[in-house]
């Protein structure tokens, strides 16, 4: 029988699968050290990360006291790695991950984008000779920019004009050959796959899609059958037998009439770490993409604001205890970020606003940066 939580405890527990939480004794949050990037990424299993620079904040925010840096060397040292393992969407991931996902994953969407690849004018030959080009390119450990890799396609007749280029690297990644992985300046330099992740984890089948199954949920759990299958496209039959094989380490919880499940393991967490309250979370996060059904954070009327015009492009958010309340945006300079807070019905409450001033001074500590907050009017009133 499903146990019956209301909203707020759901959401609770979501922020601690997400790994949104501070200590409750001992080190404060914000302390260098407490968890590392790669670990929190790799404890996520699949971030979004077609926004570089919000993907780094999202890993960022789960590892507390870290900055910009140490995030990136987690990907020049090989540890996290970016590429297209799910959705035919960027996504960062442990790069021991990366092979048994695209195995389970890869075929599917490679069978989806035959229509798209014929209005691109690419055909097998076109990728025969973007396979041999690439691998000539990047060999012995060699890296190489996107604009690099493009020209050496072009020089061999390849063409990459319009969004041939993209759909050219975005499909030998997901076939396996290629992989976004060290950073030079702020890009990040594609590798040959084989070479840059030297012992990738080996799992297939009914093994890859439990594993799969398992991760989805210690990252973001509890979460509904739909909202997994919408996240990694598995076939429902297979999901569905898979929490069936797994139900001795799942709680099913209900929640407004919606039957989620849980590992065991997140409801365990309760003593020793609690939520934080107050979020700046970047606009592709996964507490809010990571899902089919976004009603618990995010109310249906404030929806549009957070992605207008249903886009697809969402908003940098204010979450306050799991709900999204708010947007924010920055402002850079060389030495300086101003970050703009605004709400979405009626101004912040000064425990909030407070909470938001230490929340910016992170972000700026995370950027190298001082940080200023800047308290906005309403959205729904700038907005009309």
């Amino acid at each position: 029988m499903a146990l019956a939580i209301p909203r707020t405890e759901l959401l609770r527990l979501r922020l601690r699968s997400h790994g949104l939480t501070r200590p409750s004794k001992g080190p404060v949050a914000g302390v260098s050290g407490a968890v590392a990037p790669d670990a929190a990424a790799a404890r996520m299993f699949a971030l979004q990360g077609q926004d570089l620079p919000g993907a780094l904040w999202s890993i960022g925010q789960r590892a507390p006291g870290t900055d910009l840096a140490q995030v990136r060397t987690a990907f020049d040292s090989g540890e996290l790695v970016r590429s297209w393992p799910l959705r035919g969407t960027l996504h960062v991931l442990a790069a021991e991950d990366l092979g048994w996902v695209l195995a389970l994953t890869g075929a599917r969407s490679l069978g989806g984008a035959a229509g798209r690849e014929r209005q691109l004018g690419l055909d097998a030959a076109a990728f025969d000779v973007a396979r041999e080009v690439a691998a000539g390119v990047l060999e012995r450990g060699r890296q190489a920019s996107r604009a690099e890799l493009f020209a050496a396609f072009d020089r061999a007749g390849v063409s990459t004009d319009g969004q041939r280029g993209v759909h050219l690297l975005w499909h030998l990644a997901v076939e396996g050959l290629l992989v976004l992985g060290p950073f030079r300046g702020a890009e990040q330099f594609v590798v040959l796959t084989e070479e840059w992740i030297p012992q990738p984890r080996a799992l297939s089948g009914d093994e890859a899609v439990r594993e799969l199954v398992v991760r989805y949920l210690t990252g973001r759990g509890p979460a509904t059958l739909a909202d997994l299958t919408w996240w990694s496209k598995l076939p429902v039959t297979a999901a569905r037998r898979a929490l069936d094989d797994l139900r001795d380490s799942l709680t099913e919880l209900s929640c407004a009439g919606t039957t989620s499940w849980a590992l065991g393991s997140t409801l365990d967490r309760v003593a020793g770490e609690s939520p934080r309250q107050v979020l700046m979370l970047p606009g592709f996060d996964e507490f809010l993409l990571g899902y089919s059904d976004r009603s618990a954070p995010l109310a249906p009327h404030h929806a549009p604001l957070t992605v207008p015009g249903g886009n697809g492009v969402f908003k940098p958010t204010v979450v306050v205890g799991g709900r999204v309340v708010g947007l924010w945006s920055r402002r850079a300079s060389a030495h300086r970020v101003i970050v703009t807070c605004s709400p979405f019905d009626k101004p912040f409450p000064p425990r909030v606003a407070a909470a938001l001033a230490s929340a910016a001074a992170d972000y700026g500590r995370f950027h190298g940066l001082e940080a200023q907050i800047v308290l906005g009017d309403p959205v729904r009133t700038r907005s009309g």
